[in-house]
């Protein structure tokens, strides 16, 4: 149980990570309603798979599905902290492979992708340690990667997809469209019992694992977590106060006083 108050939540620094999205309302004007209609149509297919994950466990959907909310923020809601990202991977002539984006889990919940149906580079890993392309797919089709807090909400049942992405050889710009699900950014998302799990040894011994990487249950916390290594430069030219541990964990930097002579 969160047994945190409303002003506890507030001070805490994960806060920072709300803010008002700028759009290009006056070049685009059709950009941001095509955008949130899309994320609204993810969320309801996110929905379908928590239920369906929650089935799997034995678990009633309500206590899960609490923990999150809309898309949009309302008087009697609180939305789930949700970020969307629209990639586009420029032209490679190199015909040997380059990292794109390392070996990482998400931090999230639940990713869901929307590839482009003609270029290749988004790779997972197999529970044998084999890195595993993922083919192009049709824009009516979408990819899911199971997040960090899924794992922790499972008790290890579903584990976090390790993945990469790899920099082919290409003549067109690669597109891809990541939306980011997560509960509401204030929510604690504690390990189920694991009395009623379904019988199933996961081979998982030689898949990719971070070592120095602490899985927080507190979402806000294993967001930032995502921000402040993703974007190092961000996070250390806006959050000057605020350090990164080696094990992911944000804490606020401690002013060094100086000793003074007697």
């Amino acid at each position: 149980h969160d047994h945190r108050t409303r002003d506890d939540k507030r001070s805490l620094v994960y806060h920072r990570l709300r803010a008002s999205n700028p759009w290009p309302d006056e070049i685009i004007p059709s950009f941001k309603p095509a955008i949130m209609a899309y994320v609204e149509t993810i969320f309801e297919v996110a929905g379908v798979l928590r239920n369906a994950m929650c089935t799997a466990l034995n678990v009633e959907p309500k206590t899960l599905g609490r923990h999150f909310g809309p898309v949009y923020q309302s008087k009697n809601s609180e939305p789930s902290f949700w970020s969307m990202k629209l990639v586009s991977y420029p032209p490679w002539d190199d015909e040997s492979p380059r990292q794109g984006v390392g070996s990482h889990t998400d931090s999230n919940f639940l990713t869901l992708i929307c590839q482009d149906p003609t270029e290749t580079g988004l790779q997972v890993q197999s529970h044998n340690g084999e890195w595993i392309d993922v083919p192009a797919t049709r824009t009516d089709t979408l990819v899911c990667n199971v997040g960090e807090l899924a794992e922790i909400w499972s008790a290890g049942y579903f584990t976090a997809t390790p993945h990469r992405v790899a920099r082919k050889k290409s003549q067109q710009d690669r597109i891809s469209l990541p939306v980011f699900v997560n509960p509401k950014l204030d929510a604690i998302i504690n390990p189920i019992d694991k009395n009623n799990f379904p019988q199933w040894d996961r081979l998982t011994e030689n898949q990719w694992r971070r070592d120095d990487n602490h899985l927080m249950a507190s979402v806000g916390e294993n967001s930032f977590k995502s921000l402040a290594r993703s974007h190092p430069a961000v996070f250390e030219r806006h959050h000057g106060d605020l350090v990164l541990l080696k094990d992911g964990r944000v804490i606020m930097r401690r002013e060094e006083r100086p000793t003074q002579s007697r």
